[in-house]
């Protein structure tokens, strides 16, 4: 045991969290090799394979299921106290960061925030992608640096910092056939209506809202993905709820409008989440005040 450093220790998280050697040096920024060398020697100090091939990639034997809590939280000590007065050039850093939001914050915070990193930190990687369904377990274990959205059940379980409050209009088709410059509740209750289905972002809440309110929309479509919305409302009579600085991004786009709901909804907060482990780290401190300087003034 005595020959057990802090780097094959990192090794040992990165292959349990990515399920993969090659995975497992990306995040590490080491070649194949030196993983593959670092598991050797795993395997040799406690006489087990650790690691076994899958369809699904390299599963853990029970002996390291037993092992990673340990190790996880131990690496996050030892690299907390390391990164606290550690010094973070941006200009200079090539350091990777993954941000999860859904395809509408991709939308309207991804190019602000590639403008600003490309002024602050030119050298730096952004990978965004969309949230999934372990989203706290991989911002504990550090598959993600950050979630950017409005994520409620997140809320108690994360730090988080507000960027900013939001509100839902209706948006539609410019020449809409039936709905002019204003809309009642009448006509909104009985329009077309094409829900978009976000399960892990807050969008859902305003169906509950509504339903306290005895609103009942007659919804005729679903569909996965905010981005289709525009080719779906132009030359339809169909009407979508969505929060107003998106809405208005559409209408720039032209044969649009967005109207204000007939019935009043609460806003709602869009924030920043991430885990404790990264207080410490000068790098994620960076990451936040970006982020917050960018996307509060939207």
């Amino acid at each position: 045991m005595s020959h057990l450093d802090l780097n094959l220790v990192r090794v040992f998280v990165a292959i349990y969290e990515t399920r993969s050697v090659t995975q497992a040096a990306e995040r590490l920024d080491v070649t194949q090799p030196t993983i593959s060398y670092g598991l050797a020697k795993l395997r040799k100090v406690y006489a087990d394979r650790l690691f076994m091939r899958s369809s699904d990639g390299l599963m853990p034997t029970s002996l390291a299921e037993q092992l990673f809590e340990r190790y996880r939280e131990a690496l996050t000590t030892v690299e907390s106290t390391l990164e606290q007065n550690t010094a973070f050039d941006p200009l200079r850093s090539t350091r990777r960061f993954r941000l999860a939001m859904s395809d509408i914050g991709v939308l309207y915070f991804v190019p602000p925030l590639l403008r600003r990193f490309q002024e602050s930190a030119p050298h730096i990687e952004i990978d965004i992608v969309q949230i999934p369904d372990a989203l706290g377990e991989d911002l504990s274990v550090g598959r993600l640096d950050m979630a950017i959205g409005n994520i409620p059940a997140l809320a108690s379980s994360m730090h988080s910092v507000l960027l900013f409050r939001e509100h839902y209009v209706c948006l539609m088709s410019a020449s809409h056939p039936t709905i002019g410059e204003r809309m009642s509740l009448k006509e909104f209750s009985s329009a077309r209506h094409v829900m978009v289905s976000s399960p892990r972002s807050g969008h859902f809440l305003i169906e509950e809202a509504l339903a306290e309110r005895g609103i009942n929309r007659n919804i005729v479509a679903r569909v996965p993905q905010f981005t289709v919305l525009p080719q779906l409302l132009s030359q339809s009579d169909l009407l979508v709820l969505l929060p107003s600085r998106v809405a208005s991004l559409y209408v720039l786009q032209g044969g649009l409008k967005m109207l204000p709901l007939p019935v009043p909804l609460p806003d709602f907060q869009v924030q920043a989440h991430w885990h404790a482990r990264q207080e410490y780290s000068a790098a994620h401190r960076w990451l936040v005040d970006e982020i917050v300087q960018t996307l509060s003034k939207l």
